[in-house]
């Protein structure tokens, strides 16, 4: 199996939150095997050491045994499907609007109908424009959404502006 001696991090798919990396990489073993140099070149310069037991592999339409081999050349764990990454829930087929029920539920209940009655017209254009403008930018980072999960979430905010309870119009 060819692979290749180093990863470019210009093209990669990396997501960095303080302490907390995630690299997105196609499954071949040289970008496993550049991984673990990069992570040893970064731990030299630095001199910090990676925790090997806080760290895992997953493998998205690989087999198992394949996931921990490449896991054993990181001295990692493997990691299994589904994970919540920084609260971002990660599913094995994001294309599938019943995995995205996790993100509806967490608009649902930061846009509550109660909120909706205690708060002004201007109160809740506000909260909407708040819950609906830094939700979408987190959750949607990794994966596009279906359509209709966006159509979803902007009924849930329009319902929300308007005062809507059920059939019951504020």
């Amino acid at each position: 199996m060819a692979g290749i001696t180093a990863i470019n991090v210009y093209t990669s798919n990396n997501l960095c939150y303080a302490d907390d990396v995630l690299f997105v990489e196609e499954w071949i073993k040289g970008n496993v095997v550049a991984l673990s140099r990069l992570l040893r070149c970064l731990s030299l310069v630095t001199g910090l050491n990676i925790n090997a037991k806080k760290c895992n592999l997953y493998g998205v339409g690989v087999n198992d045994s394949e996931v921990e081999r490449l896991a054993g050349l990181l001295n990692c764990q493997k990691g299994n499907l589904p994970l919540d990454y920084l609260g971002v829930p990660i599913r094995t087929n994001m294309k599938r609007i019943s995995k995205w029920q996790p993100v509806i539920d967490r608009f649902e209940k930061k846009l509550a109908s109660w909120k909706a009655n205690s708060l002004s017209f201007a109160g809740r254009v506000t909260l909407a424009k708040s819950v609906l403008g830094s939700l979408p930018s987190y959750f949607l980072w990794i994966f596009k959404a279906p359509s209709s999960v966006l159509k979803k979430l902007e009924r849930i905010r329009r319902d929300f502006v308007w005062g809507k309870n059920g059939e019951k119009i504020k």
